[in-house]
């Protein structure tokens, strides 16, 4: 007896590897996952310029970084200053740091997207703040007056003329770059489940849309939760964001599309050595810890050895 409807994800085209950095943009959806690959080993780059949950808001940060732009549209708020295409962690307390912090980031970001083997893009809603004056959706409103915006869902064709330009920028960037458009299944209730609904409904027929392109792919992160899953006690208390049992499953499924069989033997190699290595003793210094600590350090130099191109930075470190 069946449960759940099945629901087979043909495998990705793309062969990563630990010898491909991969760059991470758009909703919070992106730092979980983000999180997972550098447990796994991979060179990763999380949302350089904050948490970004609009397409235009996200393909903002990229043209401007592409294009090597000197231009930041800047805010302030009680002495602290912000870029209006950036995410609150983004600040400064001048207008002229502001600046230079901003320009380091693109300069950084860009060199990433050079070196990236895939670029993994997550759409979180089509619902956008447009700044009157600057007549442009913004990263952040960074608590502007709501007179100073007009809140917008964006037509489906504006996203993908502006993302098919950058496609295009992309790939003159990095010729052997991939990317990957998801949706994330973070439900933006405060828009309201049924205009949440239109939102995710143009963001998923963008990023089909999109898989035109040479080397461009879709993965339905959003159907597995909401299609697969579909029980809120897959959701943490707000019933909007997914519980770690939840993100754990769709990395299975994303790893699963991804890599191939020695590549996801691998993978799972080095989050066993992680895991190790963070785990904390009762008793710490015990001669029983220094063994069990030895033991494992051999097991890693080994792999090192073999695998010199894997990264064993750990998270939050």
């Amino acid at each position: 007896m069946e449960f759940k409807l099945k629901f087979d994800i043909p495998k990705s085209k793309i062969d990563l590897t630990h010898k491909d950095p991969v760059v991470l943009m758009g909703s919070c959806f992106s730092d979980e996952i983000s999180g997972y690959f550098l447990n796994e080993g991979f060179h990763q780059q999380s949302n350089t310029f904050g948490t970004l949950f609009h397409p235009l808001a996200i393909a903002n940060v990229l043209s401007s970084t592409l294009d090597n732009s000197d231009l930041v549209d800047i805010t302030s708020r009680n002495g602290l200053f912000f870029s209006w295409d950036s995410a609150s962690k983004i600040y400064a307390t001048g207008e002229g740091q502001l600046i230079k912090n901003v320009l380091t980031l693109r300069k950084m970001l860009n060199e990433k997207l050079q070196k990236a083997g895939l670029l993994i893009i997550t759409f979180g809603t089509a619902w956008g703040y447009k700044h009157k004056a600057l007549n442009k959706i913004v990263g952040n409103c960074h608590k502007a007056t709501s007179s100073d915006f007009n809140k917008v869902l964006t037509e489906q064709v504006t996203m993908f003329e502006k993302w098919s330009e950058l496609i295009d920028k992309l790939k003159a960037n990095n010729p052997n770059l991939n990317i990957i458009f998801t949706v994330s299944p973070v439900r933006h209730s405060k828009d309201g489940l049924i205009d949440n609904n239109r939102s995710k409904a143009r963001l998923i027929e963008l990023a089909h849309d999109l898989t035109q392109f040479n080397n461009v792919f879709y993965f339905p992160s959003y159907e597995i939760l909401i299609d697969e899953l579909r029980d809120y006690r897959f959701y943490k208390e707000d019933r909007v964001h997914p519980t770690s049992e939840a993100t754990d499953y769709v990395w299975q499924k994303f790893s699963d599309y991804l890599f191939t069989a020695p590549t996801l033997e691998l993978n799972k190699q080095i989050a066993q050595i992680k895991i190790g290595l963070g785990h904390k003793s009762i008793h710490p210094g015990s001669e029983e810890d220094r063994k069990r600590v030895e033991n494992i350090m051999e097991i890693k130099n080994k792999l090192k050895n073999n695998h010199p191109e894997v990264c064993w930075k750990q998270k939050g470190g």
